[in-house]
């Protein structure tokens, strides 16, 4: 019997896993730059609380009727880990990015 990706064709599953996987990059990236060490205690409690975060934050942007197109829910996902990790206490080098303040205020919103 073969195993077949038959999802694979479809564009809706090639977007939602290269979204995932721009998500994962943007992850190892902080941690690389940061030289948070892979074995870090304070790691998943960080990881948890972006994911908290970022569903927060995104559903506050749907009822404040913010547009959140793929690169600027990726630039949230990215300021949620950031902020996620600097409040359980790892060390954070922050992104080059221009910070965005309606961003920054669904984060800090949802930090609440």
């Amino acid at each position: 019997m073969e195993d077949r990706d038959d999802f694979g064709h479809d564009p809706n599953v090639q977007r939602t896993r290269n979204y995932f996987s721009r998500m994962e990059a943007m992850d190892s990236k902080l941690i690389e730059r940061s030289g948070i060490s892979l074995f870090d205690p304070r790691l998943r409690a960080g990881r948890e609380l972006r994911f908290k975060l970022f569903e927060t934050a995104c559903s506050l942007a749907v009822r404040k009727e913010h547009r959140l197109d793929e690169d600027v829910a990726l630039e949230l996902f990215d300021l949620c880990q950031e902020m996620a990790f600097k409040t359980c206490g790892l060390p954070v080098s922050s992104s080059d990015q221009p910070e965005k303040p309606e961003l920054i205020s669904l984060i800090e919103e949802a930090l609440k």
